[in-house]
């Protein structure tokens, strides 16, 4: 079974001073040329649109312009299933997940959606009722991020944490002394 064979090379026209440029990988089977751009798995985005098409199943051979290694895959289907990302972490291979319809701004769960008037019509959810909880340290009232949530804040966590360290010391303190007898 022949590799599928897949050029990429650097876009140094999209390349920014705070990002990386646009990877493009290009690859031609029966006479017709595929091509994907992504600014992390450029291949992967092919192997996507290879598997879209309808290819049988067959490796895939990664060429880089300008370098002389490669990269293989057993597999262009299975490579279709990854891709990378990095946000706060550096670049790692993480599963792909299809993107929602629309254009997303931003990350997080505080994003903007920029796509129709007919497709923003979404109807209004309940905010979720948490139960509140009385701060073991401070005995302030909060709502907790989690079930078992003892303290309103990691700051007020680590003061009760010295606070018992502390008090665990002065009574080490008392039952090291001896008593003495005056007499």
């Amino acid at each position: 079974m022949t590799p599928i064979t897949v050029t990429t090379w650097p876009d140094e026209a999209t390349r920014t001073l705070n990002s990386g440029c646009l990877w493009i990988a290009e690859a031609t089977i029966d006479d017709r040329t595929y091509e994907a751009r992504s600014r992390h798995g450029a291949p992967n985005e092919l192997a996507r649109q290879l598997v879209a098409a309808g290819l049988a199943d067959r490796p895939m051979v990664i060429h880089y312009r300008g370098c002389a290694w490669t990269m293989t895959y057993r597999s262009f289907h299975a490579t279709a299933t990854w891709t990378f990302g990095e946000g706060d972490q550096p670049l790692r291979r993480v599963k792909y997940r299809e993107q929602p319809e629309g254009i997303f701004l931003g990350s997080g769960t505080r994003q903007k959606r920029v796509s129709s008037p007919a497709v923003d019509i979404v109807e209004p959810q309940l905010a979720e009722v948490r139960e509140t909880h009385f701060c073991d340290g401070c005995g302030k009232a909060f709502q907790p991020p989690r079930p078992w949530s003892r303290f309103c804040s990691p700051a007020c966590r680590l003061r009760a944490h010295r606070r018992l360290a502390r008090q665990d010391e002065n009574v080490a303190l008392v039952v090291e002394c001896p008593t003495r007898e005056f007499g």
